[in-house]
């Protein structure tokens, strides 16, 4: 009777576009080894909202509100992009910790990493110091073909004071 009983319950979270793993709430509790899916709205290029919780892409940096290079607006072309990729397909998100009022996550859409899409396609950048160089082929190769930024005029400050070694 209880692994039927388990077994409808995850079905019917499912069915309301979000789930967490036993023994975390979609709360200030959520901690690190949570895992978190659902349809997420896109905030920028390494933000997104699962049913109201705030998730930080971990271990890529996509550029912040305002960053131009040239005519082109890098940051809503970023979270273009990350919106076009997730589209309305369930994103699932492994939490690895918190920043501030945002869980941080590694996310994936159909299994695929989020971070890899938006390094590899150009709109972000690894972040070895979060990442461990997890995206650094991905930036090797859109830098190596000029994908997104890469393929752009962008000022030497597009990625403000911040250090990505």
């Amino acid at each position: 009777m209880l692994p039927a009983l388990s077994i409808v319950l995850l079905v019917l979270a499912l069915g309301l576009g979000t789930y967490w793993t036993l023994g975390s709430e979609p709360d200030a509790t959520v901690t690190r080894g949570a895992q978190i899916a659902g349809v997420a709205s896109v905030v920028d290029g390494d933000t997104i909202d699962i049913h109201g919780e705030r998730i930080r892409l971990s271990g890529f940096d996509a550029p912040e509100r305002g960053r131009r290079c040239g005519t082109v607006n890098v940051y809503q072309k970023a979270s273009n992009y990350l919106y076009g990729y997730i589209q309305r397909q369930t994103v699932t998100c492994d939490v690895t910790g918190k920043n501030g009022d945002r869980l941080v996550a590694t996310c994936y859409v159909g299994g695929t990493d989020l971070g890899n899409i938006m390094v590899g396609s150009g709109w972000a950048r690894d972040w070895p110091r979060y990442s461990r160089r997890a995206y650094a082929d991905e930036e090797a190769n859109a830098r190596r073909s000029k994908a997104g930024i890469w393929g752009l005029s962008c000022p030497d400050d597009l990625w403000g004071n911040r250090n990505y070694n």
